[in-house]
């Protein structure tokens, strides 16, 4: 059982490892550059004080987190 979650884990971090350096470009594709805006107004939304904490939990490159922190 344990191997088999090592494999697992394996595959998807071997997938994630070919795909993350494109993630952003396909979804500027996808979404017409539109998903920057809407990362955006996801921060302003939030409206975050200093010390507001932020879990970035499945959002791609992180990129919601580096928003967040600037």
């Amino acid at each position: 059982m344990d191997q088999v979650l090592q494999q697992e884990k394996d595959l998807v971090k071997d997938v994630f490892n070919k795909v993350f350096k494109k993630y952003d470009v396909m979804n500027d594709l996808m979404s017409l550059g539109i998903h920057r805006l809407w990362k955006k107004t996801f921060i302003d939304w939030l409206n975050p004080s200093k010390n507001t904490k932020l879990i970035d939990v499945a959002s791609g490159t992180g990129d919601i987190a580096k928003l967040y922190l600037n």
